[in-house]
């Protein structure tokens, strides 16, 4: 199984107090002070770092990352490690987004994803699409996060709006072997629509449907829960990747965050200051008991 770990490591300040501690073989009764500050500074980086995955604190440079399903600041923790007698604590996330996160992506084409995909389908004629649906977030409510730049305008809005607009319903799911391995089944969910965004409906609402914000509007959905209509709604369109797509899906990658790197660069701010009071605490306890 291939492992993911981006990390941040602190341990003992200086190659004489390890060694002392190595020859004395009692790391804690020798540094307690020491101690009790790396442990503190391990535990106060890994709040740092969860704050920074859960968007609760933008980073040094003015981003506030986006909270998916949280299981990035979820995978944050902290292990001690004991190389040759020292203490070493090591703050870590072994999330497979961390890698990506920490140090970014080069662009690259998504229509790769076709050839390793399960939910991929196959046409008739043999070539490779994926279905995918991009959700719109309603005006002035989702301007931020997972919905920037997806807002949709409120002439859109307003149109759904109308109390004759059929929603679209899942009414249901099934499943069917994957075109790449056919012992692994795909679970596909099964609509009954209703009233859909049309390129007609958006000329009327004063926006292009060919080019822009209004081509990528045409075809949205609004999507209700069959069991209860009272729940959000969401508002989806789909569109359909392909082997035959010739433009408009090399993704941009990612920005390199550096989420780890600001943590770091958050402890060589405090860690010398702090550790070295707790280390003259320790030096000066050591020599009281010598002159007892």
């Amino acid at each position: 199984m291939k492992t993911y770990e981006v990390q941040v490591g602190l341990g003992f300040p200086g190659v004489l107090e390890a060694l002392l501690a190595e020859a004395v073989g009692d790391v804690a009764a020798l540094f307690p002070n020491t101690l009790r500050a790396l442990s503190a500074l391990a535990e106060a980086a890994q709040r740092r770092w969860v704050a920074y995955a859960s968007g609760a604190l933008p980073l040094p440079g003015g981003h506030v990352m986006r909270r998916h399903t949280g299981q990035y600041a979820e995978s944050i923790q902290i292990r001690v490690e004991s190389p040759e007698g020292a203490v070493r604590y090591v703050v870590y996330s072994d999330d497979p987004k961390a890698p990506a996160l920490e140090w970014g992506t080069p662009a690259w084409d998504m229509r790769l994803v076709l050839k390793r995909s399960h939910r991929a389908r196959r046409a008739k004629d043999g070539h490779l699409y994926l279905i995918i649906p991009f959700r719109w977030g309603t005006p002035g409510a989702l301007v931020l996060g997972a919905y920037a730049g997806r807002e949709m305008p409120e002439p859109v809005y307003t149109w759904w709006l109308v109390p004759e607009r059929e929603s679209t319903a899942i009414v249901g799911e099934r499943e069917e072997p994957s075109v790449h391995d056919p012992e692994v089944r795909v679970r596909r969910l099964v609509y009954r629509w209703g009233d859909r965004l049309t390129p007609r409906d958006v000329a009327a609402l004063g926006l292009d449907p060919n080019q822009g914000p209004g081509r990528r509007l045409v075809g949205m959905v609004r999507v209700r829960s069959e069991e209860d209509p009272r729940l959000l709604s969401a508002y989806l369109t789909f569109r359909t990747l392909s082997e035959r797509s010739q433009e408009g899906w090399m993704h941009p990658g990612t920005p390199a965050l550096g989420v780890a790197a600001a943590v770091y660069g958050w402890l060589q701010g405090v860690y010398p200051a702090l550790v070295d009071r707790a280390l003259q605490a320790d030096v000066e306890r050591l020599k009281r008991q010598a002159g007892r």
